[in-house]
């Protein structure tokens, strides 16, 4: 009720207020017109009386005007209400999109720093390998390298051998064909020596044999008992002997001699064995075991 009582108590104050206003201008112009008595009118009894006539309306309260401000004032709440549900729903509404909105932004964000991460995860996976790559790359070149300065060194070494083994062999060539050369000279000068000592020995042999030729032909016309058979003629016989002087075959050389001459030649020589003939036995692989000698029997 007392809410009610205020409510109603508005409009009188406004009222009032509004007389006072009046007043107040009067007052202003009465003043603005050189304070002439004979023009100002009383026109503020009126309000006056009104305001009475308000206050004993007060002491009996118009039960239709209250159900107007009433209705006024409920429509005016259902406005207001109205108007709040209006203003809630667009702030509601305006909060929804705002909150769609940071929603939105906050999925961008999101799916941004999301991207951002799969991208500072794919530049840092490819860095990586690039790293990786690079590092491959390095160590493939260091062992490369390492393998190559092995190789060179093995190829280095294996040079130096085969150098080392080609100065060895022409060294010991060198070595072996001084040492052939002096050997074939010392094998050369022992042989030449030998074939002087053959030589020498050959010679003593035939200057042995030549020495005995006159005692061999005297030996072999002291047993030639048929002479006659050569008379006029002359004779090569061709004579072998053994070791010991012994003749072992006997023949006429060439054709020298008749039939009868040749073998009474070769009966001489035969009778006649052994021979005389050099008793050093080197000298016998010299005289070939065979030698000749002419004849001409003088009659």
């Amino acid at each position: 009720m007392n809410r009610a009582v205020r409510k109603f108590g508005r409009p009188v104050r406004a009222v009032i207020l509004a007389v006072l206003v009046h007043v107040a201008f009067g007052l202003l112009l009465g003043l603005s017109l050189s304070f002439k008595p004979q023009v100002i009118k009383p026109s503020i009894a009126q309000p006056v009386k009104a305001i009475v006539i308000e206050k004993e309306r007060k002491k009996e309260p118009d039960r239709s005007a209250i159900a107007q401000e009433k209705t006024r004032k409920k429509e005016a709440e259902k406005k207001r209400k109205k108007e709040a549900e209006k203003k809630r729903k667009v702030e509601a509404e305006k909060k929804r999109k705002q909150e769609a909105e940071k929603k939105r932004k906050q999925e961008a964000e999101k799916k941004r720093k999301k991207e951002a991460e799969k991208k500072r995860k794919k530049e840092a996976e490819k860095k990586r390998k690039k790293e990786a790559e690079k590092k491959r790359k390095k160590e493939a070149e260091k062992k490369r390298k390492k393998e190559a300065e092995k190789k060179r060194k093995v190829e280095a070494e294996k040079k130096r051998k085969q150098e080392a083994e080609k100065k060895r062999k022409k060294e010991a060539e060198k070595k072996r064909k001084a040492k052939a050369e002096k050997k074939r000279k010392q094998e050369a000068e022992k042989k030449r020596k030998a074939e002087e000592a053959r030589e020498q020995e050959k010679q003593d042999a035939y200057s042995a044999l030549g020495s005995l030729v006159g005692a061999i032909k005297g030996k072999i016309e002291g047993n030639w008992s048929n002479r006659l058979a050569c008379s006029g003629q002359e004779v090569t016989i061709s004579v072998k002997v053994n070791i010991s002087g012994e003749v072992t075959a006997v023949q006429v050389v060439g054709d020298s001699g008749d039939d009868a001459c040749r073998r009474s030649a070769e009966n001489a020589v035969y009778k006649a064995s052994p021979l005389p003939f050099p008793d050093n036995p080197r000298f016998f692989k010299w005289l070939d075991q065979e030698f000749q000698i002419i004849f001409k029997p003088d009659i």
